[in-house]
């Protein structure tokens, strides 16, 4: 005969993957937004040399 679950334990679990999930999610979408700024300047950078490289062409 099979075990049935825990009725308190296991919607406990359930709820933290889920909370655990939600958090991954925003810090995901939330932090590229802050660190769009620096790639930014990383992106000017690259263009700016890209361009000067193109203006140098024979």
């Amino acid at each position: 005969m099979q075990k049935q679950p825990n009725r308190f334990i296991a919607p406990i679990v359930i709820a933290g993957i889920t909370v655990g999930f939600l958090v991954s999610a925003y810090k995901f979408v939330f932090a590229k937004n802050k660190a769009k700024p620096t790639e930014k300047k990383d992106a000017d950078k690259t263009a700016s040399i890209e361009a000067n490289q193109i203006d140098a062409a024979p």
